[in-house]
């Protein structure tokens, strides 16, 4: 296992365990593994790795600012990813965002199911929509209600846990 690959695995873990024991990501903790990162893409790259570092660290950034809106996604997870992506490159984190979003899917049904209560997840999923387009048809200035509510058990994952998920299978060669 490369020196890349072992940071890119200790920035994931570490963030997992943040992440299930407080609910939060250390902003120290993404900071430090943007630093990683982009010294990381200077030894393997020289000048170049600055560039592949930016975009790698950006893109997650931008392509999911629309979940961070609807509060469907948390601002740790998408500095978890964007820290990923400054290790991965664009192409690289775009496979594993696709991963992460897959695996966590899967394990959201898996505990739907568990739990049985599809019909009440579907319905609040649909609810969380309309309330938003009815307040914004009404209102001048409309923020977002929060996705997550607090009412709901294991069903709203800690998505770094698929995150790491999907840097375990970029680690084991599989995208």
């Amino acid at each position: 296992m490369s020196l890349q690959h072992c940071l890119v695995l200790t920035v994931a873990t570490g963030a997992v365990w943040m992440d299930l024991r407080t609910r939060r990501i250390a902003n120290e903790w993404i900071i430090t593994a943007w630093i990683a990162g982009l010294v990381t893409q200077l030894i393997r790259y020289g000048a170049a790795g600055v560039g592949i570092f930016l975009f790698g660290m950006l893109f997650p950034i931008l392509a999911l600012y629309i979940l961070f809106y609807f509060h469907m996604l948390g601002a740790g997870d998408i500095k978890l990813l964007s820290a990923v992506g400054g290790f991965l490159g664009v192409p690289a984190i775009l496979k594993c965002m696709i991963v992460s979003f897959l695996s966590g899917a899967v394990l959201s049904i898996g505990i739907i199911l568990v739990c049985g209560n599809l019909p009440q997840r579907l319905t609040k999923f649909f609810n969380y929509f309309q309330t938003y387009f009815t307040k914004r048809k009404y209102q001048k200035k409309t923020e977002p209600v929060p996705y997550y509510d607090g009412k709901w058990g294991m069903e709203c994952i800690h998505f770094s846990v698929p995150v790491l998920m999907g840097v375990l299978l970029w680690i084991g060669g599989f995208y």
